[in-house]
């Protein structure tokens, strides 16, 4: 296709979309973390050209902060920019299914539970894949989103990983802003617990 001058940004989108296509098609036999974490760097860098900067949170923040030790099946971000997100899935061959997107070549879901990230966003994590790169929930935010669930839906997964991550980056942690964020005296509890057993599990 050839571009005329008036119509030279229309061309540059579609030929950005191809090129996604493309590269999307080539994970199809890839490992699934490997499918998933360059989907959604491609995802991003065309919502990134949007001027609408994606941020991973849920399941998939968990497998990219334990290093592939989680396990999930779906992508979750959290963009202020529903509409977009849907045209551009749609074009990268994405299928509308209830509240999910889902790629049937690759067998990628993707999902977008809100456009408001519930953390800080200055604590977001930019980490490199290949070429691309992906925005992910901070660490202390997506530890606090576990310790929530462990202490008010009683979920066991949860507090194992909560505690795994705390353990992992106790060193780096901002215990200041985490202390911050506590809403209960449960939650309180359920962190100083996490505190002393990542104290006693260094020793």
């Amino acid at each position: 296709m050839k571009c005329n001058t008036t119509r030279k940004a229309g061309c540059l989108a579609l030929i950005n979309i191809d090129k996604a296509k493309e590269s999307l098609f080539a994970l199809k036999n890839k490992p699934k973390f490997e499918r998933m974490l360059h989907t959604a760097a491609i995802f991003t860098e065309l919502m990134e050209q949007q001027n609408i900067e994606p941020i991973i949170v849920g399941g998939l923040s968990v497998e990219i902060y334990s290093l592939n030790g989680y396990t999930t099946h779906d992508i979750d971000f959290v963009l202020d920019g529903y509409d977009k997100a849907n045209d551009i899935l749609h074009s990268l061959g994405f299928e509308k299914i209830g509240k999910d997107w889902f790629h049937p070549e690759i067998g990628v879901s993707v999902e977008i539970p809100d456009n408001y990230l519930a953390g800080d966003y200055g604590k977001v994590t930019t980490v490199p894949v290949g070429k691309r790169k992906v925005n992910v929930i901070g660490i202390e935010d997506i530890i606090l989103d576990r310790l929530r669930a462990a202490v008010h839906w009683k979920s066991a997964q949860d507090r194992e990983w909560g505690f795994r991550l705390f353990l992992m980056y106790m060193e780096d942690i901002d215990l200041d802003y985490m202390e911050s964020k506590l809403e209960t005296p449960t939650e309180k509890i359920e962190l100083d617990h996490w505190r002393n057993e990542a104290k006693y599990e260094k020793e």
